[in-house]
């Protein structure tokens, strides 16, 4: 299983329901790091996946009708309901499956910057749409995970062999990694940065042979200002300077409290383990002096 006997469908459905939108939306959060696994650069992971119920998408601020249908009317067509949570600044909009089997849910998010909100005036809007019918929420530094996404054939996944030759556009690392600790400031739950922690440290062990590509990504960002590589650089650093940081503690604390199997003979993740790999990718991306 990708993720559980309740999500896998309910993702396949939704890969389904992207097909004319693929090439243009990118899969992020938690998602993207279970797909990471089956890209052609991953090795070998030795854990599980943290789970997950959410399917989190990110699209243009303005997405094109592809093929004659807009997204929301393939939606609705799929069998998924719009559904808000919460009012005014704290709405938040999701795309639930009606078969209430498949515990899972679909976000979409777009970049914040240059967004129009649906409240007049509104500076920082809390739900955009990007095409008609369709809702996004808009985050800040969204715009970075849209330099040259990488791609996971998702037929190869056992799981989503039926999907084809269907293609699953992800942020390449680097722009994963940079967007993870630059929106830290702004997470307001220290279970998502806890999970951040872990995510970070399992892109360090994934692409652990893919570093000099990571480095190129890195180099590549854009939109990515200087100040920001500059920030990225000083917190990431901060976060996992030494095994007994911030980074390395929660990222095992998440291990833990997610209950992950072991395979085979590997041992389960310790702080040093955490710092001593996480450091590493950190030390690919870096900016190179001219």
């Amino acid at each position: 299983m990708l993720m559980g006997k309740e999500f896998d469908p309910f993702f396949a459905q939704i890969v389904r329901t992207l097909g004319p939108y693929l090439d243009d939306v990118l899969c992020i959060g938690g998602c993207a790091n279970a797909l990471y696994r089956f890209h052609d650069l991953a090795s070998p992971m030795p854990w599980g996946y943290l789970g997950t119920k959410d399917v989190d998408v990110a699209t243009p601020q303005h997405l094109t009708v592809k093929d004659g249908k807009s997204l929301a009317v393939l939606m609705s067509e799929a069998g998924l309901e719009e559904e808000q949570k919460g009012r005014g600044h704290q709405a938040v909009i999701k795309y639930k499956p009606k078969d209430g089997d498949l515990a899972a849910e679909l976000e979409f998010l777009c970049p914040l910057s240059g967004a129009k909100g649906q409240r007049e005036g509104s500076e920082s809007p809390t739900v955009c749409v990007v095409q008609e019918g369709l809702h996004a929420q808009p985050l800040r530094y969204l715009e970075i995970l849209f330099s040259r996404p990488w791609s996971v054939k998702i037929g190869k996944i056992p799981e989503f062999r039926e999907l084809g030759g269907l293609q699953v556009h992800v942020p390449n690392p680097a722009a994963y990694v940079v967007q993870k600790i630059l929106i830290r400031d702004q997470r307001r739950a220290d279970l998502s940065k806890a999970k951040d922690c872990y995510y970070i440290y399992e892109i360090s062990v994934v692409f652990r042979d893919a570093l000099e590509q990571i480095s190129s990504e890195f180099e590549a960002l854009s939109p990515c200002l200087p100040a920001w590589k500059k920030r990225f650089q000083k917190e990431v650093s901060r976060l996992f300077e030494s095994q007994d940081a911030e980074g390395p503690t929660l990222a095992v604390r998440t291990y833990q409290d997610a209950g992950r199997p072991r395979s085979g003979t590997e041992l389960p993740p310790t702080p040093e383990m955490v710092y001593r790999s996480v450091n590493k990718l950190i030390d690919a991306m870096k900016t190179k002096p001219l």
